[in-house]
Formats: C-alpha cells, structure tokens, sequence
C-alpha cells in the first residue's frame, strides 16, 4: 500500500506565515530609515534636539489701572497725642477710616509720608524735627496705601541717616507695600523702582529740593533722593526703558503758595524731555494747578499736579486744611499706554477739640457736611469755602467734586 502524503498542519502555517510578514516589514522600515537617515545628512529636514514650531508675536493685552496720591501725611505732637489709648498703645486708624473706601478701590494707592518713620527708638516730636510713630505707618498700610514717598525736606530730622535707617526698617518689615526716596543702602540709591499692576508696569520716582538746611552725612550721599537734575535725568532714561509708564513725585514749590515757582518749571521741562507720563507734587501744604504739558519736540503728552496739598495735619491757615487726592486711570489700548482719565478731588483735613486733646480726620470734600464742619476746630471750615477754593485753583476739566 502506497504511503499516504503528508499535508502540511494548518495550524503551524497560521503561525509561520505572519512571523514572515512582520520581519519584512522590519527590515523594509530600517532599509528606509537608513536611507532617510543618510538623506538628512546631506539635507537635513530637521534637528535632533528642537522641534520646528512655528513662532508668531503675542501683542500686549488691553489693560487698565487705576490710581490715586494724596499729599502731606504730617504728622504733629497734637496727631501724635490723638493715637494714644488707655492701654497706652498707639492707634492711629481714625485718621484715614473716613477716607479709606476711596483708597482702597484703586489700583494703586500712594501717600506721601512727609515726616520720618523713626519709631520708638527715638523721641516722637512734631514740629520743627519729626519723629513719626510706626503706628501711623501701619494705619495707613490698613487704610489701603501701596506706595510711600518719603524724599522731603524732613527726610534728616531724625539724627540724619540713623533716623532714616528705621524708616527703610519699618517697610523692610511690610513688603506688601514700596517706599521711595530714602534709601539704607546704595544699590537702593542706584535702583529704579518698578511697580506692576494689571500687566502694566510703572516706573516711580521720587525727589526732594532740600532738607532744611541739614547737610546730607559726607559718607552716605545715597541715603536721600534729591531733586538733582544729573540724577534726575540719568533714572528717567533707566525709568523709560523699562517702564510702561513713568510716574515722578517732586517735593518742590513755594511752601503756602498756588503760584507755581521757577524751579518747577524748570524741572517740568526736565521730566517731559526725559519721558514722564506724570507729576505729583508735594510741599507747598496748599493746593496748585492741574495742567497737562505737551513736550515741543516729541508732542508727548504729560499731566502735571504741581502741588496736591497736605493730606492730614495741624497746620492752622484754612488754605492748608484743602488738600487734593489725584485721580488716574492709565490704559493700554491697542497697545498704546494713555493716561485716559486726570481728576483731583479734593479733601479735607478735619480736627475737632475733645476738651481733653484733638481728634483728627480726612473727609473727602463731597462727603464733607454741613453738619462735620459744624464741628471743626477752625471757624470758616465750610464746605462752601472748601469749595469756593478748589474751585478757583483746579480747572474744570480736572475737578472732582462727586
């Protein structure tokens, strides 16, 4: 009987015809990637390390920040014996709690702290050499405050540069908020400071014309930022090159008058040839003009507060009872930074004798009555006077009387 042929399992053919399959397509693939391989030495497609992605410019967004300054924080004995309690702390909240709603709903809240920050290290003294309580530092930190100018012609009341020291102490201990104008060290000095908000960033400087006469200490000429038109010029080209927008505060102009002096002017040209976007002034205790300057060369536009005033204090002239809270509102549009909004509304500073001592207030002048001034301790107090005087310094386009 012939054998029978053998035909080959089904089941091993399943399994050998797909190993088959799959090394020919392996050795197919690496025939390619060699290929490939050499090809992109020759001309290479890609790199190795970076992958090609397509790169396009993102433009700044549209932003808006709004801002507001008041002027001289000065602080007296007579406001300094009003923060004393029974427990015989120091408070000193109620200066700012009638005005604080106002200061917090900005962006940017800036005061300028007139008299040093020396704290308890030293004797607290008002008039003529301040020593200011840190407490008032921290009322006013509450009541919403995020900038402090502290260049001024009382900057060396306290021993000079020690006075100072505890001043640069006192923010170093909140750095929740900036101070500019006194400085510990000199890299502080050489330093342009830069303050950020709804992606705009702002440059903030700030200046003084002199120290009453009290000579800068020979070995620490950094320690104060004076009103010298070399410095001046050399931060405002640092400012400008990193800033959006470039804010000055100038301590400077004639002390209880609205006339505006010759070394403003001077220093006006000074900071709107070097880029500013805006002034605020401080010194005089009394209002002076808003106005805008338009720099001949470049047709830039600056607004200019010459002097906003005091904020809070125990001068007695009525004139320096009316101070200004500056009103801004910077945008970026189309990427365009403007400053599309310049008001001042002003405020006034409220005292009233308690028979045992003064209690001392800031009212913003449309929340001030008929009724509070009743009780102020200066006759003549009157929201019509008030009024009648803002009235006559600050032009319409710029007051704020709502």
């Amino acid at each position: 009987m012939a054998k029978e042929k053998k035909q080959p399992n089904s089941n091993l053919l399943g399994i050998i015809i797909p190993i088959c399959i799959a090394i020919a397509v392996v050795i197919g693939l690496a025939i390619s990637g060699k290929v490939t391989s050499n090809r992109d030495k020759v001309n290479p497609t890609v790199t190795a390390t970076k992958p090609v992605v397509s790169e396009s410019v993102t433009e700044p967004q549209d932003a808006k920040v709004t801002i507001v300054a008041v002027g001289d924080n000065l602080i007296h004995n007579t406001l300094i014996d009003a923060g004393k309690q029974d427990d015989g702390s120091l408070d000193y909240s109620a200066f700012y709690e009638n005005i604080s709603t106002y200061i917090k709903s900005a962006d940017i809240a800036c005061i300028n702290q007139e008299t040093m920050l020396g704290g308890k290290d030293f004797e607290y003294q008002g008039y003529p050499m301040f020593n200011t309580p840190w407490e008032v530092g921290t009322a006013a930190i509450n009541a919403g405050f995020d900038v402090f100018t502290c260049a001024t012609n009382h900057s060396l009341d306290v021993q000079k540069f020690a006075g100072i020291e505890k001043e640069c102490e006192f923010f170093k201990n909140h750095p929740e908020v900036v101070h500019i104008g006194t400085n510990s060290t000199e890299e502080e000095y050489n330093t342009v400071t830069y303050y950020e908000k709804n992606g705009i960033k702002f440059a903030l400087l700030n200046y003084t014309y002199g120290t009453n006469g009290i000579s800068i200490p020979e070995d620490k000429p950094w320690c104060i930022d004076m009103l010298d038109e070399d410095k001046v010029k050399a931060d405002l080209k640092k400012a400008r090159a990193n800033a959006d927008c470039v804010i000055v505060f100038p301590h400077w102009g004639t002390e209880n008058s609205h006339e505006i002096n010759d070394l403003q002017k001077k220093y006006v040209k000074i900071f709107s040839d070097g880029g500013a976007d805006i002034v605020i002034g401080t010194h005089p205790h009394v209002l002076q003009p808003v106005e805008w300057v338009t720099n001949e060369a470049t047709g830039k536009k600056m607004i200019v507060y010459y002097s906003i005033g005091n904020f809070i204090s125990h001068q007695t002239n009525l004139n320096q009872m009316c101070g200004g809270m500056a009103e801004l509102t910077v945008e970026r549009i189309d990427g365009k930074i403007q400053v599309t909004s310049a008001q001042l509304a002003p405020v006034v500073d409220f005292y009233r004798n308690t028979g045992n001592g003064y209690k001392f207030s800031v009212y913003r002048l449309s929340d001030y009555t008929d009724d509070i001034a009743s009780e102020h301790a200066k006759d003549g107090a009157s929201v019509k006077y008030f009024t009648n005087l803002s009235k006559k310094i600050i032009g319409e386009e710029f007051l704020d009387l709502n």
